[in-house]
């Protein structure tokens, strides 16, 4: 990216972040769901440990492509991550219930 935007270079830096600091990153589609679902949806995860972000596809291939990971084939179309880490009493995060 040639010149790019401070608040782009911003979101690379934390989508990177949270994909080097998670146990497990799922990519998933939320086509179809309601803005309250997401949100049950949202609450529903933090409580495993998970926590559901929606962010631009070409910034997260971005941020993926610094951690030689590649991505390209599965961000296609509206495409959300769950990150699973530690929970706030510092157990681990459950990736099934995520």
């Amino acid at each position: 990216m040639e010149n790019p935007r401070p608040d782009k270079v911003a979101v690379v830096e934390e989508v990177r972040g949270r994909l080097e600091g998670a146990d497990a990153v799922l990519l998933t589609e939320y086509r179809g769901l309601k803005v309250t679902e997401l949100g049950a949806l949202r609450s529903a995860m933090r409580s495993a440990g998970g926590e559901y972000k929606i962010y631009k596809n070409t910034l997260v291939r971005l941020a993926a492509r610094e951690l030689g990971i590649d991505l390209d084939d599965v961000l296609v179309g509206p495409t959300a991550l769950a990150f699973v880490s530690t929970k706030t009493d510092g157990s681990p995060g459950d990736i099934a219930s995520v």
